[in-house]
This record gives structure tokens, sequence and C-alpha cells, in this order.
């Protein structure tokens, strides 16, 4: 069956108020899939609405002849969709005034009108370089509002030609005018024609993305004829892919906004076909045979000979799936005796085909064969018209590329090589933009790596100075104000011996508290001594020291690998400290005679354990004393995790965990 869709699309406009008059007919190719007559008509009546008024803005003021001329220009423009043969007179004429004035602009204009023209009269060959030529003039006038408006007819003149890839071409440079004059109802219309390329190649998922973005576009316009193109747009679309009940999802949605319009019959009337044509694939016959009837009264109502003929076609081929064959005789007759006055070929050629299915299905095969021969001599006569016209348009071209091509040709590559040129220059620009950006964000980053570093330097600095300061004056502070006490303390009386030997071993005492408390704090200090396998040994020296003279009998257990295990200078400090404390209490305090130590590290954990088998000791009847306190305050410090444990008689276990970083 023949599509409508690519049907002689109904194609006009005015240049006020983007007032759009649908009256012209141009033949495109009857191997053309469908698409209503509102979607082909749509990206043009968007590209040429409002023409005029924007071409008035760009003029200068001019005064007698020349004002006349131009508005001639503008009104030979408006005449095509009712005449385009006089349009093309006018525009000849214009084309001889611009010659001889040197108006580059009338000159675009006249170009404009005349390819324009030879569309509607369905002569491609002559349309493009009129088009093209009016590009080109109103790029070197700097005119990009109107140079965007014609490079959009020519991506769709293309598209109707089924010149896909010229016609990509063109909406991809129109579409790039468009951003930069930000003109949302040109894009929202190149984002539709797009789809329809992709829709006509049968690329269906490259085609949905557009048809979306161009009904979200017109939806926030708030223009309800554009949004309703591109809905019945995607809507054929889904029925292309055998999605039907997706395609009546969506124009079910669309339909109160068209319903809500004042006036638009022949939009409402579109609608109502599209529903038609979803409910159709549906098998939904009685539904499909509803909306098929609405659109037929609108059309009625509407004195729209040709949208009636065929949506008699469409009521017919409905009436005979629901078996009322009568009514849909009576349909199809109506549309094919229609449209053999209106000389419309086409759709007598669908309304032939469709009769002979109906009496197909009747059993009536005399009848059937005689639509089929009908049609048959239908389908010759579209090919052999085809063939004349293709033949006259040949002839005309032949003579006018002897005199145009190498012109074309030429400004073609200067137009190529400036556009290319351009890209470099802009693909140059952005290149040293971005390197210089990345070279200021590298180095704010390094800067900012080496604030925070010495920030964090100066920080563990300050501690470390803090906490050498803390421990000076607390340890040797102490000690160095003992000494200075009991040196300023009188002889003893007729030379007593004996008290001056014990002042004398209390000074020896904290001397080497003081040396001792000065040598840890160096060693601790120390990188060199960063790792375990170091403060290990610094362990079992200060064991040795303690025990050996006490004759307390003790063994130093090793498990793992300590070489690779760092600390930190806060917790290499605290964890000897509390190893030391620990050692001290159990030389001092629990009277043992054996001490187990074992210091493990594993997956970065160390783990310290001291056990001894002493008198022991109840935890909560000591009172006073700050020993067991400070050894969980350091593990705290350390976020380490300290337990003690110890009963009277059964000896004490301290064990400590610490990871292996701060």
């Amino acid at each position: 069956m023949f599509d409508k869709d690519k049907a002689p699309a109904v194609i006009g406009f005015a240049f006020i108020d983007k007032t759009f008059i649908f009256s012209d007919i141009i033949p495109l190719p009857s191997t053309m899939p469908r698409l209503p007559l509102l979607l082909i008509t749509g990206l043009l009546c968007l590209a040429l609405s409002g023409l005029a008024q924007k071409a008035a803005e760009h003029l200068p003021p001019q005064g007698g002849s020349d004002s006349a001329i131009m508005a001639e220009a503008r009104g030979a423009f408006k005449l095509i969709s009712q005449s385009p043969d006089s349009a093309l007179k006018l525009a000849e004429n214009e084309l001889a005034v611009a010659e001889r004035s040197g108006n580059r602009r009338l000159a675009a204009l006249a170009h404009s009108t005349r390819g324009w023209a030879w569309l509607h009269k369905g002569f491609y060959d002559k349309t493009f370089p009129d088009l093209e030529q009016a590009a080109q003039l109103f790029h070197l006038l700097h005119d990009t509002l109107e140079e965007m408006h014609v490079l959009l007819n020519i991506g769709l003149a293309y598209s109707n030609h089924s010149e896909f890839a010229k016609s990509a071409t063109y909406l991809f440079r129109a579409d790039t005018l468009a951003q930069l004059l930000k003109d949302q109802y040109a894009i929202g219309e190149i984002n539709r024609q797009m789809g329809i390329l992709y829709r006509e190649q049968g690329q269906y998922q490259k085609a949905i993305p557009y048809f979306r973005e161009s009904i979200s576009m017109f939806r926030a316009l708030h223009d309800t004829i554009h949004f309703m193109g591109a809905v019945t747009s995607l809507s054929a679309v889904y029925l292309a892919m055998s999605l039907p009940d997706s395609s009546l999802v969506l124009l079910q949605a669309a339909l109160p906004l068209v319903e809500a319009l004042s006036g638009a019959r022949y939009e409402k009337a579109m609608m109502q076909e599209h529903l038609g044509d979803a409910y159709y694939a549906l098998a939904r016959y009685d539904k499909a045979m509803e909306s098929y009837d609405r659109a037929y009264n609108l059309f009625v109502a509407g004195n729209d000979k040709a949208d009636l003929a065929y949506e008699a076609i469409n009521l017919g081929k409905t009436f005979t799936r629901l078996k009322d064959y009568r009514q849909a005789e009576n349909y199809l007759l109506l549309s094919y005796r229609t449209n053999d006055s209106l000389k419309m070929v086409n759709y007598s050629l669908d309304a032939a085909e469709q009769l002979a299915n109906l009496f197909k299905a009747t059993g009536d095969w005399r009848k059937a064969y005689h639509w089929l021969a009908i049609r048959d001599s239908l389908q010759d006569s579209l090919n052999l018209t085809a063939l004349n016209e293709k033949t006259a348009q040949l002839q005309a071209q032949y003579e006018a590329d002897k005199k145009e091509k190498e012109i074309a040709l030429l400004k073609k590559d200067q137009e190529l090589n400036r556009a290319i040129v351009q890209r470099h220059v802009v693909f140059q620009r952005g290149a040293v933009v971005v390197v210089v950006l990345l070279v200021l964000i590298g180095l704010l980053i390094i800067n900012r790596y080496r604030v925070v570093n010495k920030t964090k330097r100066i920080l563990d600095l300050e501690k470390m100075r803090n906490r050498i300061a803390r421990d000076l004056h607390d340890d040797m502070g102490s000690a160095l104000s003992s000494i200075h006490i009991i040196s300023k303390m009188p002889p003893a009386p007729d030379g007593d011996g004996q008290q001056a030997y014990q002042r004398l071993m209390k000074i020896h005492e904290h001397s080497g508290l003081i040396l001792e408390n000065m040598s840890d704090i160096v060693w601790t200090i120390n990188p060199a001594n960063d790792t375990l396998e170091k403060i290990i040994f610094k362990m079992q020296e200060f064991a040795a020291d303690i025990f050996d003279p006490l004759n307390i009998d003790y063994v130093f257990n090793k498990d793992g690998d300590f070489q690779n295990v760092r600390l930190g200078l806060q917790t290499r400090r605290d964890l000897y400290l509390i190893f030391k404390e620990a050692v001290n209490n159990a030389a001092k305090y629990s009277g043992c005679s054996k001490v187990d130590i074992t210091i493990a590290a594993d997956n970065g954990i160390v783990t310290v354990d001291i056990r001894d088998n002493g008198v022991g000791f109840d935890r909560d009847a000591i009172r006073g004393g700050n020993g067991l306190r400070n050894m969980e305050e350091r593990a705290r410090q350390i976020r380490g995790q300290i337990s003690i444990a110890s009963a009277p008689g059964e000896g004490t276990t301290v064990n400590l965990l610490v990871r292996s970083h701060e």
C-alpha cells in the first residue's frame, strides 16, 4: 500500500506571525515509506516561518525602487505555495535586477525563491544549485539566520530525494548555526528530521533518541503543532518496529494536547489517523474504524479532498477486516473515483489494490482480477511518468551542468577548505587551552601536595618538640630538682659518713635516671630505629639490665617478620615505654622468679605479651600510683589495645596489641 507519509507533501507558508498555509503539492518518490502529511511539512514550515520578518531586520533602510523590488522578492517567495510558475518568473526578474545593481541580498532571496519553486514542481536537480547559491550568498552577507534556514531546506530536499548522506551533511551544518543562534525551534525540528533520516534507512534504534529529544524540546516550548509532528514521527517508528502498543501509548498521551488546540482541524484529523494505524496494527479493528471515521469526518468538514480520499482507503480496508464488505466497497470506490478525478495516481493505485483484496475476500474473482489489472496499469503509468520526468530533468541538467559544474565545484571546495581551516584553528586553540589548563591543574595539585606535606612535617616537628619538652620537664626536671635539693642540704654533723653516702647514692640514682631518659629520647627520635627489629633489640637490652642483677629467669620469644614492620615516632616511643613499665613492675613488685616475654608480628599487627609467676595483685584493691593508668593512656594514644590480667597468687599478664602504622 502506498504510504501517505511520503506521498505528495502538502507544503506552504506565509511570512507573517509564523502562520503556515498548507496548499501546494510537491511530488515525492512513491517508493518511500509512509509519513503523515504534517511530518514532511513541519521542518519546511519551521525553516521558512518568519523568513521575511527576519530578512527585513537585516536589510538597510531603503526607499523608492529598492524597497519595491525587495517587497516583490518577499512576495514571490510567499507566492510559491499558490503558483510556483508565477514565483519562478518573478525570481528570474529579481535575479536580473540583482545582477545589474549588484544587490547580493536580493540575489540570495531570488535564488532561494527559484530553488524552492523548483522543489514544489518536483525538479530536484534544479532545486539544489539555487538553494546552495542562496546559502553561499547569505554566508558572505554574514546573515547567519537566513543561512541556517536555507541549509535546513537543502537538507530536507535531499531527504525527500532519498539522498540521506547529503541530507545529514546539510542538517549538521544547519544544526551548528542553530546552536550558535540558540534557535530552539530549529534545533527541535532538525532533531526530528535526523530521526526521519535514520527511520527511512531502517535504523530505528538511532532514530528514536532524535524523536524523543525533539518531543521534549517542543513540549518545553509549548509548541503543540510541532510537538504533535514529532510524536507522530516516533509513532511511525514504533509501528515499523512492530511495537504497536508503544505507538498507541505515545499517541494517547499526546491526544489531549492536540484536542485542546483551538481549530487545528487538520492536526486533529492526522492524530486520529495515526491512532487508527496503531489500533489496526493491534488488530483492534473496531477501534481503528472509530479513529479513521473521526479523521474522515474532519477532512470532510475541511473539504480536504486528497486526505478525505486517503482516509476512505483506511476505512475500506478496516471494514474489510470487519467483514462489512458493502461498507468497504462503498468507501474504496469513493476513494478511487476521488483520486482519479484529482489525478492522484498513487492513491488510485492504493484504492485499486484494496478493492482487489476485498473481492478476493468475498470470492468474486472476476472483480478481483479486474481491479488487479487496473492496479498494474496504474503502476505502469507511474513508472512511465517518473521515467519521462527523469529524462526531461536530465536533459535540462546536462545543459546547466556544462556551464555551472566547474564553478559549483570550485565554490564547494573553497567552502570546504574554509570549514576545514576553521575547524583546525578551533581544534588548535582548544588543544592549547586544554594543555594550559592541565598544566595549571598539575601545578596546583603539586603545590597543594607540597603545602600539605610541609604543614604535616611542621605539625609533626611541633608535636615532637612538645613531647621532648614535656619529657624533659616531667622526668629529668624532677630528677634534677631532687639532685639540686640534696646538694643544698647542710653537711652531716660530726662527719657522719653514712648520711653523706646515702645522699651521694640518691644523687647517683637520679643522675642515672636522667641519663637513661635522655638515652631513650635520643633513641626514639632517631629515624634509623623505625623498624620493629630495632625496638625489640632495645627491649632485650632493657630486660637484661633489669632481670640479670636480680637473678630472675626470663625468656624472650620472637615470632614473625619484623624487618619490614615500621612504626611511627609516637607509636615507637609509647610501645617501648609501656614495655619498660611492665618489666619494671614485674621486677620490683611481683616477687617473681620467671618472666615470659613474647613479641609477634602478623599482617601489620604487633603483639607484646609479658607474663610473670609473681604474687599478683587485686586491681580493685590498688590505691594510688600512676603506672597502670599511664600504660593504658599510652596505649589509647597510639590506638592500641592493652589488657592487664592479675589475681593474688596467680601472677600478672600484660598483653598489648598495636598496628604497624599510626
